[in-house]
């Protein structure tokens, strides 16, 4: 089945949150603020939704999958680093008897996520946890002069999830996309600035910000992750059958993909570790926007389900972000 989220632009005036999206099969969508466990019988009373988790290997992804592996579930978790990878899949084997599969890949590769999205796509996923991220990665542009923030955050999920709904070929299955976004998404218009310096709803700020350099800051990481928020509500409002897509940030966590900022944003970030969010918990938050799809206009602000500022998913935000990023779509 060839699916086009291009119409997704037409499909409004839209958007009261006040239908829950369908639940994934054999979970449960949850109430606006809370969590809703699975005790064991139930988990395992229906077929397990099998999970791809992109950045499965280290951080906020890492937690997530030992999470699911200790309920059961068959995992894919994906990274470039074998050694990491090697440390989950016997922390999940000993602990859990589970034994995750990986799949090696650098997600800043333009041709690696090519290759890495037909492979996943023929494989039929249930659940899709788009994970992978950069921040002030070094240095700025990739080897195939792609800005290299917006290509492992939001480009790289982009064409994975396009193809994979591309490829779908059982439309009674459940399909469910999780995009790991940042608090960012919130406060972005804060402030009069927020819009002045990236305003999601014009095509030139769009094209502006994949334009490479030898920098890739803080900017381009927000950039990225409402990127990831519109992506979400775009899949969630083009209504595809059984597909359900939703956002979360999942915590505000000191983990290795920050070993590039600035040391004095590194020393207070430290300074501030009692009062974030733990490594657990943030996998935890990962997990219930896996388990419990929120519709279209929602997302989960750690653990609790609350609306996206409208920028983010209006209509002239995603008829935006869709007439640029089409040219990402793989072609068969």
């Amino acid at each position: 089945m060839t699916s086009s989220l291009s119409s997704t632009r037409l499909l409004l005036p839209f958007l009261r949150p006040s239908k829950w999206a369908v639940p994934v099969r054999c979970f449960k969508t949850a109430p606006a603020t809370s969590f809703v466990s699975q005790d064991s019988e139930n988990r395992r009373s229906a077929a397990m939704p099998r999970v791809l988790i992109t950045g499965g290997t280290d951080g906020i992804g890492r937690e997530a999958a030992l999470k699911l592996a200790a309920e059961n579930h068959e995992i894919t978790i994906s990274g470039r680093d074998s050694k990491k990878a090697k440390d989950v899949i016997e922390l999940c084997q000993s602990k859990f008897n589970n034994t995750p599969r990986f799949i090696q890949t650098d997600l800043s590769l333009e041709n690696e996520v090519i290759k890495f999205a037909n492979q996943v796509a023929d494989e039929q996923y249930d659940i899709c946890i788009l994970n992978a991220g950069v921040m002030n990665p070094k240095p700025g542009r990739t080897s195939e002069n792609r800005e290299a923030t917006l290509m492992t955050n939001l480009i790289s999920s982009y064409m994975i999830a396009h193809k994979i709904l591309d490829k779908r070929n059982d439309e009674k299955r459940p399909l469910h996309f999780v995009f790991s976004t940042s608090i960012l998404v919130k406060f972005h218009n804060a402030t009069p600035l927020g819009l002045r310096f990236f305003n999601p709803q014009k095509v030139s700020d769009w094209q502006k910000s994949l334009v490479p350099s030898d920098v890739s800051g803080a900017g381009k990481y927000a950039i990225s992750k409402i990127g990831l928020a519109t992506l979400s509500s775009s899949i969630s409002l083009a209504n595809l059958p059984n597909v359900t897509s939703t956002s979360v940030h999942p915590g505000t966590v000191y983990t290795n993909i920050m070993s590039n900022l600035p040391s004095r944003q590194q020393f207070y970030i430290k300074l501030a570790r009692p009062f974030i969010t733990s490594l657990p918990d943030a996998g935890a938050n990962l997990v219930l926007a896996a388990k419990n799809p929120l519709p279209a206009g929602m997302f989960y602000q750690t653990n609790k389900a609350t609306k996206l500022p409208d920028f983010v998913y209006s209509e002239s935000s995603i008829a935006a972000f869709e007439e640029v990023f089409e040219q990402f779509k793989i072609q068969n």
